[in-house]
């Protein structure tokens, strides 16, 4: 619900954006609100967050906890990338906090989903990148790049065992049939592959889905990862998806195939991926998400050669601040006139 008529709006930024993006919230908020203030905390926010880790019992944080207190007071509106903790009972006033990330299984805390704060968050946005991130990875293996790369080290030349071969006419199987998951499906049909998919939603098997030619139900995922020369898991992280991916599903997959994973690390039980990696149970892996973040150093993962590896990038893509800030204000536009917004956390499902 919208601030009284006698309270001024106030939208609060907690993300560390460049000058030049937050005058681009200013006047987009400007353009929907005229009288809200825009009030700028990220360095509060950071600052508090650096205590907590650092010095958790010192009285540095009390006094950044206080700070952050009295600017937290009167805010209807927060647009922010970490939760700040405790938000409900320091931000009484809170409304609807939007969060730049497009998952928020990493800041739903407890007090928030039993709050009547409504949660927004950028899902959608970077669908087309992480879509481009997983044909990327498929390519790299399909042409063996990553292979090449590792002979050239050696100083290796052509080897019988590494042509390559094509994405055309192979099988992509897609676990979450989501924004990205959709998008993998467009890209992966004008390679001319056919495309399997598992949607939590599905009740039967029904074919022609979209882009998805064959669109399945959950108790039917074995069955797809039987048939799939790749598979890509696009699920967000809830209780229900936690270790979904095991030694069972790890099984049934074809030894010449290949996993891509662009949801979360906590969807793959991690230690059953070691060992299909190292036991032949698949091919090898491209995984942009781990059950650890950062990975730690003595994770067997770091020296399998047959995994393709990058750090949580796949969706921070250059120039995507805009439209996540477009979203915003769209949002706060529906907001103040008392429209559903877009983009709306289920709080108990987690997504």
């Amino acid at each position: 619900m919208p601030a009284s008529s006698s309270h001024r709006l106030v939208v609060a930024v907690g993300v560390p954006y460049s000058d030049a993006l937050r005058r681009e919230i200013a006047a987009g908020v400007a353009r929907v609100a005229p009288d809200a203030e825009v009030r700028d905390i990220a360095a509060l926010v950071r600052e508090e967050r650096r205590l907590r880790r650092e010095t958790p019992h010192g009285d540095a944080l009390a006094k950044a906890k206080a700070e952050m207190d009295k600017h937290l007071a009167d805010v209807d509106v927060l647009f922010t990338l970490p939760v700040v903790p405790d938000l409900p009972a320091r931000a009484p006033r809170l409304r609807w906090v939007h969060f730049i990330s497009a998952g928020v299984d990493h800041v739903m805390t407890p007090e928030l989903v039993r709050s009547p704060i409504q949660v927004t968050d950028s899902g959608g946005i970077t669908s087309a990148g992480m879509a481009e991130y997983v044909v990327g990875v498929m390519l790299l293996f399909a042409k063996r790049l990553w292979t090449y790369e590792q002979q050239k080290r050696r100083r290796e030349w052509l080897k019988e065992d590494s042509i390559p071969v094509e994405l055309h006419g192979h099988t992509v199987g897609i676990l979450g049939v989501g924004a990205i998951g959709q998008e993998v499906a467009r890209l992966a049909r004008a390679f001319g592959m056919r495309v399997l998919g598992v949607r939590r939603g599905a009740t039967a098997r029904e074919t022609g889905v979209g882009d998805v030619d064959e669109m399945l139900p959950s108790s039917a995922l074995h069955d797809m990862l039987g048939r799939s020369d790749y598979v890509v898991i696009a699920l967000p992280a809830t209780k229900d998806t936690e270790r979904l991916f095991g030694e069972r599903e790890l099984r049934a997959m074809k030894p010449s195939a290949y996993l891509v994973n662009v949801g979360r690390g906590s969807v793959i039980d991690e230690p059953a991926l070691v060992r299909a990696l190292k036991e032949g149970w698949i091919t090898g892996a491209g995984l942009d998400v781990f059950s650890r973040e950062p990975l730690p150093p003595e994770s067997e993962l770091w020296g399998l050669p047959n995994v393709y590896m990058t750090p949580h990038v796949s969706g921070n893509l250059m120039g995507v601040e805009s439209p996540i800030i477009a979203l915003f204000c769209e949002n706060l536009r529906r907001y103040l006139a008392g429209e559903p917004l877009k983009n709306l956390v289920n709080k108990e499902a987690g997504y």
